[in-house]
């Protein structure tokens, strides 16, 4: 899961918060375009939940809200928009088998963790990826609830555990060639920043976790 800051929301949505019983499906279609494109700017073209890559294809990406529509208060409050990917193996790649994670499987199960700075307990307080890419909680007295996050978004999903291992391999396989430097972790730390209108690299929070992991055991400063 990601761990941003959100920059300034776009002013469409200023007079749509302020409609009574406005939500997401009320707004034009020009006014979702321009919210779509503040959310990939702030998100680095990420899914907030899997870290994937967000096509630039419009139907494949969907805005969600961390805290359900249905749940009734503030469903256009900028933080609470987020941008997913759509969740859905088969739809994504047209397999006849596939799982679902992210927003499709959460459904509007409440969640804990909240990708946006400021907005409620960092993922990063909470999270840990093994070498096998696996996301499981970390030993806090809130690892029961983490544990509740991950399954309701299926973050162990194959495919994703897959797509981390591969990206936790490659960061092993340039550290190694570069003789683990501290030139080469700060290097690797510093790529992990979400920028606003930059392309962020897709699994950051899972190099980063890395990266910080082994840059205390040699004593790095980051």
């Amino acid at each position: 899961m990601l761990r941003y800051p959100k920059g300034a929301g776009p002013k469409v949505l200023i007079g749509w918060q302020a409609t009574p019983n406005a939500d997401w499906e009320s707004l034009s279609g020009e006014d979702k375009d321009h919210v779509r494109a503040a959310i990939l700017r702030d998100q680095g073209r990420l899914c907030a939940y899997c870290q994937r890559r967000i096509p630039t294809r419009d139907e494949q990406m969907k805005v969600e809200h961390w805290q359900a529509q249905s749940g009734g208060k503030d469903k256009l409050r900028w933080s609470n928009l987020l941008g997913v990917c759509l969740g859905d193996e088969r739809a994504e790649s047209g397999a006849p088998k596939g799982e679902l994670h992210c927003d499709t499987s959460r459904g509007n199960a409440a969640l804990f963790l909240h990708p946006v700075d400021g907005s409620g307990p960092s993922p990063r307080e909470h999270l840990k990826y093994t070498s096998q890419g696996q996301v499981l909680p970390r030993d806090t007295p809130q690892q029961d609830v983490i544990g509740g996050d991950i399954k309701a978004l299926n973050l162990n999903a194959v495919r994703l555990r897959r797509e981390r291992r591969v990206v936790y391999e490659a960061l092993w396989d340039r550290l190694e060639k570069a003789g683990w430097t501290p030139k080469a972790l700060r290097d690797e730390y510093e790529a992990t920043r979400i920028e606003p209108g930059v392309r962020a690299v897709p699994q950051c929070e899972v190099v980063r976790y890395h990266v910080v992991k082994w840059a205390r055991k040699r004593d790095v400063e980051l």
